[in-house]
């Protein structure tokens, strides 16, 4: 990862009990692949329809940089 704001969010989250939601890539042998990164979650408002998906940033939503692939 190209920046710190994960690690810098979770601290200033920890005070309330809280932290970000992150996905940690693997490969077909289960070792991480890349760095975390932030998941994206949409709320479901009609609980008839299917599931929202979950969409993984590629940039970081707090500055912008652009994730390493």
């Amino acid at each position: 990862m190209t920046c710190t704001c994960i690690r810098n969010v979770n601290r200033q989250l920890r005070a309330s009990g809280a932290q970000l939601t992150t996905l940690t890539p693997r490969d077909a042998d289960g070792r991480a692949t890349r760095a975390p990164r932030v998941l994206v979650r949409a709320e479901n408002v009609n609980p008839l329809k299917r599931r929202p998906p979950i969409a993984v940033a590629t940039h970081c939503p707090f500055c912008g940089t652009r994730y390493k692939d």
